[in-house]
């Protein structure tokens, strides 16, 4: 892998509430829209750094505090060349970049690296490593990251936010701020649910994690990931499916009996499929359909594989 930045702009502040936040306050005007001229100065994989970030969000705006030096935090401006209605993709391709970010550094200790639908990063103990106690609703899992983004729409005369076509130039498309926050340093005392990890309390030696080549490292496969998926006009199953298939593989959701927590209630049964919403074959006494959940909180509860 190439060791140039990936990023046309690196801006590294030393204490923030949420990256995200000063991101949106960056690039939009009064009105909240995106603004061309502000925006100009934040182009395609720009990037800001916290080293400590004390209000952060996570999806569902749940909070998120690091401790000085702790852990990677930091969100990236994506202005992707695909249609509209397929940015639901980029939680899940985001998810994927940084997964293969960490995973070099997992293995060697044990443990390998995959998502979990719609926006984390989890660790899976490997055959040989001796498990940890099992947590319910993640048994022995555990998270190492999350995703949060964030679409900001173009103002007047930026290209349609439900437009099917995707966008000829950067500067026409809706720019997606992408949030990224990965636990390093922390002891296990200090992290904040039993299903929580960081790198060093996975066995990862102190100091043998540079925050800042991570970030290099997430953000090469996220233009990687990006510049695949507008090749394929923001389908993922287009050209053979090729994407898509590196996308499903990568979840471990799939093949999971879950209980999904939605707005109006909870859906049981089966993950089946990405589309990008997670596919849940409910088999009940009405027979079985297939049902697709756009946004919930996901518990497993068995592998059904």
């Amino acid at each position: 892998m190439s060791t140039r930045s990936p990023f046309s702009r690196l801006e590294v502040v030393e204490r923030t509430g949420s990256t995200n936040t000063d991101l949106r306050r960056a690039l939009t005007g009064p009105d909240g829209a995106l603004d061309p001229a502000k925006a100009a100065a934040w182009p395609h994989l720009s990037v800001l750094r916290a080293l400590t970030q004390t209000a952060g969000r996570g999806r569902g705006d749940h909070a998120w505090t690091t401790p000085p030096t702790g852990a990677l935090t930091a969100s990236i401006v994506v202005r992707p060349l695909v249609p509209a209605f397929r940015l639901a993709w980029l939680p899940l391709l985001a998810g994927l970049a940084v997964a293969r970010a960490l995973a070099p550094r997992l293995e060697s200790v044990g443990w390998n690296v995959v998502t979990k639908w719609p926006n984390d990063v989890i660790a899976l103990p490997a055959p040989s490593t001796t498990a940890p106690v099992t947590v319910p609703g993640w048994g022995t899992s555990r998270k190492l990251a999350g995703i949060l983004t964030e679409l900001v729409a173009p103002g007047v005369g930026g290209h349609a936010p439900d437009s099917g076509t995707a966008p000829t130039d950067r500067d026409e498309a809706a720019a997606v701020i992408v949030g990224i926050g990965v636990n390093l340093a922390q002891s296990a005392s200090r992290l904040p649910v039993p299903w929580a990890a960081s790198l060093a309390s996975l066995g990862v030696p102190a100091g043998a994690v540079s925050a800042g080549l991570l970030l290099e490292d997430c953000g090469r496969h996220l233009a990687d990931l990006v510049t695949a998926w507008e090749s394929a006009d923001g389908d993922p199953g287009a050209d053979g499916g090729a994407l898509g298939a590196q996308l499903r593989g990568a979840c471990a959701t799939l093949g999971q009996a879950v209980r999904v927590a939605v707005p109006d209630g909870e859906i049981t049964g089966v993950a089946v499929d990405l589309t990008p919403g997670l596919v849940v074959r409910v088999d009940d006494d009405a027979g079985s359909r297939r049902v697709v959940v756009t946004a919930g909180d996901v518990t497993v509860l068995r592998t059904a594989r």
